[in-house]
């Protein structure tokens, strides 16, 4: 059987052998570039047969997109770094710069006006817990994260499944001296705005989506990239949804130390199928998440 769904981890090499591993955890105090170049690609990556993904191994823990032209595995041949003889081929690559926004349904702190990292933390990790072919999951977690006065265990799922475009995202939360209750902090996710001709949308139901391009290399400026991303919130965790600068924001609350939300994205790139304007993938997002 085909896979529909992958995901792996790879360690940097200087051999240029990068071994698969499963787990990779580091203390808290590491500096930040020491974990992020740890990993071959900066982190863990999944896919299905249209959109890759992969969440960066230090203090962001951002997600970042890889589009594709044609509905297949390509990460384990890429690893989000798409030479220009795989780009003949048929390959995609890197859709999307991060840079200081939410990205695509990244995880945050909430301070009521800024977006607050998982940080500081006593430790943090990355693990593969299912590589497909039906069932992608690969979790992130962070002990001791010092956040609104409190110590939090945190962990959060990212379960992709075969014949699915979205991606669902489970977050759990625990006080670890348990007097305090995480139920009542703030945090948020949502879509970023794309540098370019930016559409977005927000609805009070906790939808937000953005269409646009960027420049997700900018050592090379003449590969731009169209996309769109979209989340979805669990109702019994919105609190509301807000614009900012960069970002279209849903602001949640955990229910019994538990946050649901699905992330999707789509690459204009996509030869078979697809979206490739803002109404069509607004469209999409707002009837299948």
């Amino acid at each position: 059987m085909l896979a529909q769904v992958s995901a792996h981890m790879k360690l940097w090499d200087q051999k240029f052998r990068f071994p698969r591993i499963n787990h990779i955890e580091f203390r808290g105090d590491e500096p930040a570039l020491a974990m992020y170049d740890a990993i071959y690609g900066h982190g863990a990556m999944w896919e299905n047969e249209w959109i890759g993904f992969r969440v960066y191994m230090d203090h962001r823990q951002s997600i970042d997109l890889y589009g594709k032209k044609f509905p297949r595995m390509e990460l384990d041949s890429t690893n989000f770094y798409s030479t220009p003889e795989l780009m003949a081929q048929g390959f995609g690559e890197d859709i999307l710069f991060v840079g200081s926004s939410i990205g695509a349904g990244s995880f945050r702190g909430y301070d009521g006006d800024s977006l607050v990292f998982v940080a500081p933390v006593a430790l943090r990790g990355q693990r593969v817990l299912c590589e497909g072919p039906d069932t992608a999951v690969v979790e992130i977690y962070a002990d001791a994260w010092q956040y609104a006065g409190q110590e939090i265990r945190f962990r959060q799922r990212f379960t992709a499944v075969r014949g699915h475009r979205e991606v669902q995202v489970d977050v759990f939360l625990e006080n670890e001296m348990g007097d305090e209750d995480v139920d009542n902090l703030q945090f948020c996710t949502g879509v970023q705005k794309l540098e370019t001709g930016n559409e977005g949308f927000m609805e009070k139901r906790g939808i937000v989506g953005s269409w646009g391009s960027n420049v997700p290399d900018k050592l090379n400026p003449h590969l731009v990239e169209t996309l769109g991303i979209a989340v979805r919130v669990d109702g019994k965790n919105l609190i509301r949804v807000k614009e900012d600068d960069l970002n279209y924001l849903c602001i949640v609350r955990p229910l019994n130390g538990h946050i649901r939300y699905w992330l999707a994205a789509a690459a204009d790139m996509q030869q078979d199928g697809g979206f490739h304007s803002a109404k069509d993938w607004f469209r999409w997002a707002k009837r299948s998440l």
